[in-house]
């Protein structure tokens, strides 16, 4: 008896580059919490880049890095996010 739930799709062939667009979007979401808070931008910055390491611990992308984290942070900052 076949199950239809044990088929395997192939992944998407963009599927690496949607997952790190979202994670951006995410940390700019993030950013913009922190910084609604209270947060200094070393504070938030120290803050998401230990989430993605934590999130990526087996290999993290180089779109984010502690320098890509960092510049997010700092353009969320700069539009003042209310």
């Amino acid at each position: 008896m076949p199950f239809s739930y044990l088929a395997r799709t192939s992944p998407r062939p963009d599927g690496g580059a949607r997952r790190i667009q979202v994670a951006t979007t995410e940390l700019a979401s993030r950013a913009g919490l922190l910084y609604r808070l209270g947060y200094t931008v070393e504070a938030a910055t120290a803050r998401l880049v230990a989430r993605v390491g934590w999130e990526f611990e087996h290999g993290r992308p180089a779109a984010l890095s502690d320098q890509a984290i960092a510049k997010l942070v700092s353009d969320t900052y700069a539009r003042k996010p209310g």
